[in-house]
């Protein structure tokens, strides 16, 4: 597998067209948001990290397969985003209990930069994190930026071909959902993780990881935890749920008090108009 591998194929040029959509779309954004449970954002607060989720274990059962070599999405790992600014019934009911959650937003960059050897650079994930000896992992394709879903019900990009005479051409998967999802207007961070044999010598790489790929045999790890940019963090806004109960706002109030005393807390701009 090669993730520079470059082919003509219509998938992997519309890909290329949507990187460079993606990388326009960044240069307007100032912040992204994140709705979620009050137990999830004690989680945050207290680590200073986000979750990355396997692809395989998101809402849509469809993301991260190809037509051509199945399903990819065990080795994906991504943190999901919107970039609307504005509060969402549809998703608060959706990612909150009731609407008694948290909406979170964060000023760009999220997340830290690292450079990756002599040449990668802007990577979320640090040289020495990048490959994990000690679990038989490593990381591939960590960029440091948003990428915009596509919203397509066209099959080509949906299920694009991954197959390239030198390997599997992977930047394709994972940035693609169907129209009935648009309603998220969402942005995520993807990272891809692989099982390798360490015993393998560095250098024959491909041979260490080649075969758990062709098996299909998942990584050791459900989820990957990337620390948030400090700078980041402390600008921090909290919008609390329009059903949230005073108990509820009491929990976070005492939770940014304890671990991010600098980020604001604001009352939904929806409360009291549902019931």
């Amino acid at each position: 597998m090669n993730d520079k591998t470059i082919n003509n194929k219509p998938a992997e040029k519309a890909a290329r067209r949507h990187t460079r959509g993606t990388l326009a779309t960044i240069k307007k954004m100032e912040s992204l948001y994140h709705y979620s449970s009050i137990n999830k954002l004690a989680l945050i607060l207290e680590s200073k990290k986000i979750r990355f989720n396997r692809l395989d274990y998101v809402n849509d059962p469809h993301e991260g397969v190809s037509c051509d070599f199945g399903s990819m999405a065990i080795y994906m790992f991504v943190s999901c985003w919107t970039k609307n600014k504005e509060e969402n019934f549809a998703l608060w009911n959706m990612y909150t209990d009731k609407m008694r959650g948290v909406r979170i937003e964060i000023p760009l960059p999220i997340f830290n930069s690292y450079k990756i050897g002599k040449v990668e650079s802007n990577f979320f994930v640090s040289e020495d994190d990048y490959l994990d000896d000690n679990n038989g992992l490593f990381i591939l394709s960590a960029k440091n930026y948003p990428i915009s879903i596509d919203y397509t019900d066209d099959e080509s990009k949906l299920f694009p071909e991954i197959r390239t005479k030198i390997g599997l051409k992977t930047s394709s998967l994972g940035i693609t959902k169907r129209k009935i999802w648009q309603i998220e207007d969402e942005v995520r961070y993807k990272m891809e993780i692989y099982p390798f044999d360490p015993k393998v010598p560095k250098n024959n790489f491909p041979e260490a990881y080649e075969k758990f790929i062709e098996k299909r045999i998942p990584p050791k790890i459900d989820y990957y935890d990337v620390s948030l940019n400090n700078d980041s963090f402390e600008k921090m806004k909290i919008i609390i749920g329009p059903k949230m109960e005073p108990g509820d706002k009491q929990i976070i109030e005492s939770l940014v008090a304890r671990y991010n005393p600098k980020a604001q807390i604001i009352e939904s701009s929806l409360k009291g108009n549902i019931r």
